[in-house]
């Protein structure tokens, strides 16, 4: 009898544990925008604190179908998607005007789907919000503590990342200037991967075609497997440094406290004394 109670109350449970994990929404209306490419060569999306999902495919043609959430109907009217052309550069923006207090559980956000031309660049400008975008011909994409997840990318990816995370599978060559406090990680990249500076977070390169190099790690972990280039790090701090699968050859400049972990390197290995 026991048992027969506690499975019962577990059904009553579940339904409200899912119902916690999903997205509040209280009030919601459409929004809809039909975009103008005439002329345009990328397309820049202002993401700000709200969630969009970016899908390349084929035809000219560009269009924003979703919807506007908030705490009161009130609120929804603060919610805008907006375009602005600066030369051939087409500007969308989701955007909140925050007028009035905040208090308690009171929210109001855009949840947007957007089609677009594959053979658009994209760039993306994240705030706290998150976006993944797919299928598109290149993408440049900066992010705050929102995340980003990215595929099938056929050209260069360029990233900066602050504490968010960024995902990113099956793109061309990689140009990661720095990472925060945020995760990295990247599979299947057709080309090499250039990256500036890791703070505090960890990076995750796999499957990639050309050479990494990596200027320096602080306290962050990085992790480089399967490259068919050679692998090469000018600094590192306390963080840890693994490589395995390496085609070509590891070279580490310079070494603070942090491990160099190395398996399967094909080529040479310079890997210095710690400092």
């Amino acid at each position: 009898m026991r048992m027969t109670l506690a499975f019962c109350t577990m059904l009553l449970v579940l339904p409200a544990v899912a119902q916690a994990d999903e997205p509040q929404c209280k009030a919601s209306e459409p929004r809809e925008l039909k975009l103008d490419l005439a002329g345009v060569k990328s397309v820049l999306f202002e993401v700000n604190h709200h969630d969009l999902h970016i899908q390349g495919g084929p035809g000219t043609a560009g269009n924003l179908t979703g919807r506007a959430c908030a705490s009161s109907p009130e609120r929804l009217k603060q919610l805008t998607v907006t375009q602005r052309k600066s030369g051939d550069q087409l500007i969308v923006t989701l955007a909140r005007k925050a007028d009035g207090f905040w208090i308690g559980n009171t929210y109001a956000y855009l949840d947007i789907h957007a089609a677009i031309p594959a053979t658009l660049p994209v760039r993306l400008d994240v705030g706290s919000g998150d976006a993944d975008v797919n299928g598109i011909a290149s993408l440049v994409v900066d992010t705050g503590s929102g995340d980003v997840k990215g595929r099938d990318i056929k050209g260069a990816v360029t990233a900066k990342a602050g504490s968010g995370d960024i995902q990113l599978e099956r793109i061309g060559a990689l140009n990661l200037t720095s990472i925060g406090s945020g995760d990295f990680r990247a599979t299947q990249v057709n080309g090499g991967a250039e990256v500036g500076v890791v703070g505090s977070g960890d990076l995750d390169l796999v499957e990639v075609a050309g050479n990494v190099h990596v200027g320096s790690v602080g306290s962050g972990d990085v992790d480089v497997r399967n490259t068919k280039g050679s692998v090469t790090v000018d600094s590192i701090g306390s963080g840890d440094l693994t490589v395995r699968d390496v085609a070509g050859d590891l070279t580490v400049k310079r070494k603070g406290s942090g491990d160099v972990n190395h398996s399967g390197v094909r080529g040479k290995t310079s890997v210095p004394k710690e400092d």
